[in-house]
């Protein structure tokens, strides 16, 4: 019987590996139109709650942007800090800005008060702490003015440094990142980031009724979700010139309150292409644990487990060596090995607590 579970759950993965492989070679890089040449307005939506220290920064990061024809909306979700006056004194150095202290709570709502108000038809998001390239902006919208999406997915990143901790964050990040995008290219995304995102004011507004209020994230996914139930045009921007850079996780708490946040919320996915991916690589990681376990005391399971976790390693590192030129990735082979090595205990880890542990609210 194990032997059956083993090839079904090898082939099954494979399966997996190979529509992100056919999808990732199908994306074409893109390289954006002079800012010169563009003359599209756009409105971009930042919500904020408590940002002091982060705000500052992206705010000087934007007043540099390549392309300057926006609308900026920054909305105050209720911060206890100095947020909302450092917002206000951007009006100085941005010549359209609106400042919204937001009614309701939660970033979902905040988002929706600053769309509602937005000016413009085409909405470009992101968030405080994050660091966007230097024609981020410029990227976005040649991309639009070429392919009229309703949801573009934009890349991001996790900020590089020397930290070994931090490496392993990029390498893994980059790993959702790229599958996402590699989805989207094989006609079934599945995948996006709130941090650098882009969509009509239309498709917001439609979909606002789908975005689940009541979980504290997920406007990013279930946005997607939506727009790809009416049936919408989404593309993912493979342009390096796009990139948004995050922070990484300070601390291995930090990281696993991240993560059992992204998962909490995956009781409420509606997309059978998201919920099948989630439980091909949720199932593989969970029958490796469980191997694991019984090979502890049935040594003749340790030969299961071992091709199992050189099938997955393999697999995992050829679609890591594909996608490591657009991400700048080093050290694929040996990061992939540390990752494969204890992500059967973090994926169960995760998956099981999020759905006992509901997040707490922001």
């Amino acid at each position: 019987m194990f032997i059956f579970i083993t090839v079904f759950v090898s082939i099954v993965y494979l399966v997996l590996i190979t529509i992100f492989l056919i999808g990732w070679f199908r994306l074409s890089s893109f390289e954006p139109t002079s800012a010169e040449k563009i003359n599209t307005k756009i409105s971009l939506v930042i919500a904020c709650r408590n940002e002091e220290q982060s705000l500052p920064k992206l705010l000087a990061n934007l007043a540099q942007q390549s392309y300057q024809e926006f609308e900026l909306l920054l909305i105050n979700d209720h911060s206890t800090d100095s947020t909302l006056e450092i917002m206000m004194g951007a009006k100085s150095y941005f010549k359209n800005i609106q400042i919204i202290d937001a009614l309701g709570f939660g970033k979902k709502n905040a988002l929706n008060e600053g769309v509602s108000k937005a000016d413009e038809k085409f909405i470009i998001t992101t968030d405080a702490d994050c660091t966007p390239s230097f024609h981020w902006l410029e990227s976005i919208v040649s991309f639009q003015l070429e392919h009229r999406c309703d949801l573009v997915i934009c890349p991001v990143k996790i900020k590089e440094s020397t930290s070994f901790y931090d490496k392993l964050q990029v390498l893994e990040f980059s790993t959702l990142v790229a599958s996402g995008a590699a989805a989207s290219a094989a006609g079934m995304p599945i995948l996006c980031n709130g941090a650098s995102l882009a969509f009509t004011k239309k498709a917001w507004q439609d979909s606002w009724g789908e975005l689940h209020v009541e979980e504290q994230s997920g406007d990013d996914i279930f946005l997607l979700q939506s727009i790809k139930k009416r049936g919408g045009k989404i593309r993912f921007l493979k342009s390096r010139s796009a990139f948004v850079f995050t922070n990484p996780a300070k601390t291995l708490p930090d990281f696993f309150a991240q993560r059992h946040r992204w998962a909490g919320k995956s009781t409420k996915y509606t997309d059978w292409q998201l919920i099948a991916t989630a439980i091909v690589v949720f199932g593989v990681n969970l029958y490796m644990f469980c191997l694991l376990c019984l090979a502890i005391f049935a040594p003749h399971h340790w030969l299961q487990l071992l091709f199992v976790f050189v099938l997955k390693y393999f697999l995992d590192t050829i679609f890591l060596y594909n996608i490591r030129y657009f991400f700048q990735l080093d050290f694929v082979w040996f990061y992939a090995l540390i990752l494969s090595l204890i992500y059967p205990f973090y994926i169960v880890f995760v998956g099981i607590s999020a759905l006992v542990f509901k997040p707490k609210k922001w």
